[in-house]
């Protein structure tokens, strides 16, 4: 919130009535709803009447004085101002003591119109976000975005962020909303989506030292939560319509539409004004269906370029062969570089063709694979290049029907140079080719079972065979029906194929996402630090429920003893669990969510249950491993990477996770961090 220094703040009374001493408030002169100044410079707002609860309550008078929040920073760590409310930091806790959290500044994500808007944090894993370069929201990203935190554009204020959105620099662009809701109408072709993020904490803060004035206001704030009046205050000035923005604009369009039928009416006779009113909407529905052609040609340029880098120029070599006849329909440059051949000898030639590269008798175990199960999963063979040199690598290959023909798509994976670093890899890749040669027919290795080594094997090549496979060919089949519905006029159908497209492009975005995190947990350093669990569970059940506000549930949540460990990991487990409780509750009406902790074996156990859908435990061999689903996708949507990264995270703290269901009744999750000692 860095805003230009004004020399003379205005300061206002919290009270009239006399009082026994004074505090002084610092705040920002323009962060509405919670503090600004009005036309005739008198601070409204939120914390403004909240204050004034608070001087009734202490028999204080409470002097507010809003400026540019750089000068109230400054005044306050120099003690000219006592009382503040900021979000809580860890740079901000070496010069301040924090009471417990009020209220949530809300976030909202700025995009282009033709765009679609996220509906949940999971959504913005995989777009290009432009963020102000702050310490409060650097710690909110690393909490609640890790996966793209070092990848975020960051920007010096709100209007940056927008430009950086309307030059095409960034995709989106996720800010407070009190900064970008007011730029809007200045954005041309830009709008606000519909979801509302609490992200940060507002928290009163007091001058280090000054415990009997904190536990005071505390003790202040607790009444005035339990007496009614701090929600009353929160539901009259913080429940903000998202829709605001755009209804705004709907306004200024129609006042506009109507000056211009005022001088049609003025100028001519009634004939002539209906005239031209029928030549003005035929000129409007031209142009719309211009715009919805460049729309969808602009869509199919986009998903060209996307297929063009997801398959062409893969790092992994991949083919399309064609089912009845063998042919290799297609190749990328990658198949050609590991094979150390021309892919003009690769493409419209028979697969057997590269016997000599990978031996006549493994691709006969291939086919039959294939002929059977329909697809093969992670197969480690010996591929022989050009010049004799080998490599080892996994196949992968799926069997599957695009554009009314039976095709196979095959991966290739070289973990040549990976065998010769990791010994722990080398050890599950030959049991796997043990399993593949004990195997008739050839089988994809089992699921279950196996060292250590050879499950993370497994997990690896079940996620890049099994579901970045899939997206990419909906892209591809999507990219002929656009074409197609582009040639023959039918605008609205190809941008709905874009649409598709669009979403397939996001799912394979949130699988790369998804293996990246789970990658990188077990490279994380061992962190023990406090963990308010229980400000960190409702921190998550706000933002996991502004995906779709209306909604109602029945949420509980028990006070929830403090832990030791990650804040950052911590804060993904409570988002995968509660997440998932809130998705599997979706269908029915009378949902509820219950989060406590109980003690076990020196252990602490925090426990989210929920009446969801449920699931059979007999059916949950692989619940922990990546991409394996209990519901299908068309009834609830996921990564399927959620249980297998709170897996790794409590793991990496020395704890463990366990859950049991039944369906139609719901699912009880219960996780632990490992013994807390100090």
């Amino acid at each position: 919130m860095q805003h230009a220094v004004s020399p003379n703040p205005t300061t206002t009374s919290a009270t009239s009535r006399p009082a026994a001493r004074t505090l002084r408030y610092g705040g920002d002169e323009a962060f509405a709803p919670f503090e600004s100044l009005d036309a005739q410079g008198r601070p409204v707002g939120f914390h403004v009447e909240l204050l004034r609860a608070v001087g009734h309550e202490l028999g204080a008078e409470i002097e507010i004085a809003l400026q540019p929040w750089a000068a109230t920073v400054e005044a306050f760590r120099a003690g000219r101002v006592d009382l503040i409310a900021m979000v809580d930091t860890t740079n901000r806790r070496a010069f301040a003591s924090f009471l417990k959290g009020h209220a949530s500044p809300l976030h909202a994500v700025y995009l282009r119109a033709d765009a679609v808007a996220p509906h949940a944090l999971q959504d913005l894993q995989r777009v290009r976000l432009a963020v102000l370069d702050t310490e409060p929201m650097r710690e909110s990203m690393a909490r609640w975005l890790s996966g793209i935190s070092e990848s975020a554009l960051r920007v010096p204020d709100a209007r940056s962020a927008l430009l950086a959105v309307q030059r095409g620099e960034a995709d989106m662009a996720l800010l407070p909303s009190a900064y970008g809701d007011p730029l809007l109408p200045q954005m041309t072709g830009l709008v606000v989506g519909p979801t509302r993020f609490g992200l940060q904490t507002y928290a009163f803060a007091v001058q280090p030292g000054n415990e009997a004035l904190r536990a005071e206001l505390q003790e202040t704030l607790d009444r005035l939560e339990a007496n009614g009046t701090l929600p009353a205050l929160r539901a009259r000035w913080l429940d903000t319509d998202p829709h605001a923005a755009e209804r705004q604009a709907i306004a200024r369009d129609l006042d506009d539409q109507r000056r211009w039928t005022w001088v049609l009416g003025a100028g001519g006779t009634v004939l002539l004004a209906g005239a031209a009113f029928v030549l003005h909407r035929r000129g409007l529905a031209v142009a719309r269906e211009r715009q919805r052609r460049r729309e969808a040609e602009d869509a199919l340029q986009r998903v060209q370029e996307l297929l063009d880098h997801t398959f062409h120029r893969n790092p992994d070599p991949m083919l399309v062969v064609d089912h009845a006849s063998g042919l290799v329909r297609d190749a990328n440059e990658a198949v050609s570089d590991l094979l150390g051949v021309s892919l003009d000898t690769i493409t419209g030639h028979p697969l057997r063709a590269l016997g000599h590269h990978l031996g006549i008798e493994a691709l006969k175990r291939m086919a039959r694979a294939i002929d059977i199960q329909g697809h093969i999963d992670g197969l480690p063979v010996t591929l022989t290049r050009a010049d004799g040199a080998q490599r080892a690598c996994l196949v992968s290959a799926q069997r599957l029907q695009l554009a009314g023909e039976t095709v196979v798509l095959c991966m290739v994976r070289d973990v040549s140079e990976r065998l010769a670093q990791d010994a722990v890899f080398r050890l599950g890749y030959e049991q796997l080719q043990a399993d593949a040669q004990q195997a008739e027919p050839v089988t994809v290795p089992p699921v279950d079972g196996g060292s250590p080594a050879d499950d993370r094997l497994r997990e690896f090549t079940r996620a890049v065979a099994h579901d970045l496979r899939a997206p990419l060919l909906a892209i591809q089949g999507f990219v002929g029906l656009l074409r197609e519905r582009l040639h023959l006029g039918h605008t609205q159908e190809a941008l709905e194929y874009s649409e598709q497209v669009e979403k397939a492009t996001r799912r394979m975005n949130a699988m790369i996402e998804a293996l990246c995190s789970l990658a990188q947990i077990d490279q994380r350093a061992p962190v023990r630090e406090p963990i308010d669990m229980h400000a960190l569970a409702q921190d998550t059940w706000r933002i996991v429920r502004a995906a779709d506000p209306k909604r109602t549930v029945d949420m509980r949540i028990d006070p929830l003893p403090a832990a030791r460990g990650d804040p950052d990991l911590a804060a993904q487990v409570w988002q995968n669990l509660l997440h998932n409780a809130w998705k599997y509750s979706a269908y029915n009406e009378a949902a509820r969510v219950r989060v406590d902790s109980f003690a076990e074996d020196g252990c602490t156990w925090y426990r989210i249950t929920d009446n969801g859908a449920g699931f059979d435990m007999a059916q949950a061999r692989g619940l922990f491993q990546p991409f394996r689903r209990m519901h299908p996708k068309s009834q609830f949507e996921g990564s399927g990477i959620g249980l297998s990264m709170v897996q790794r995270i409590v793991r990496h703290h020395g704890g463990d996770v366990r859950l049991r269901s039944q369906p139609g009744v719901g699912t009880v999750a219960e996780f632990t961090l490992g013994p807390q000692a100090r």
